[in-house]
């Protein structure tokens, strides 16, 4: 809520699945914020590393959120999974792009 301060109308929610230490933080603005957007993700992806936790998505590491990858997996990691995706999807057609 903090870095959010400074952005008119915003609200910051934050739920999950506590058995698994899943976390989701939903940033909401009256409309895309670039200033949101700037403040927000670096501080998130900067935490999560200092925790020592996981950038993860249910459906595959995107085509937005692959460059973060790097504060909590190192090249070694991000490697396997790559190499572990390629394993079951050789012709890359399901969810194409995605780690």
């Amino acid at each position: 809520q903090d870095k959010m301060a400074g952005v008119k109308d915003s609200l910051s929610l934050g739920y999950g699945h506590l058995g698994d230490n899943n976390l989701h933080l939903n940033v909401i603005t009256p409309s895309y914020d670039t200033q949101a957007l700037s403040l927000i993700e670096p501080f998130v992806y900067e935490e999560v590393a200092k925790l020592r936790g996981s950038i993860s998505a249910e459906h595959g590491v995107g085509l937005k959120k692959a460059k973060y990858l790097k504060y909590s997996k190192n090249q070694e990691m991000i490697g396997m999974m790559r190499r572990l995706k390629h394993l079951f999807d050789p012709n890359g057609i399901m969810n194409p792009y995605k780690i």
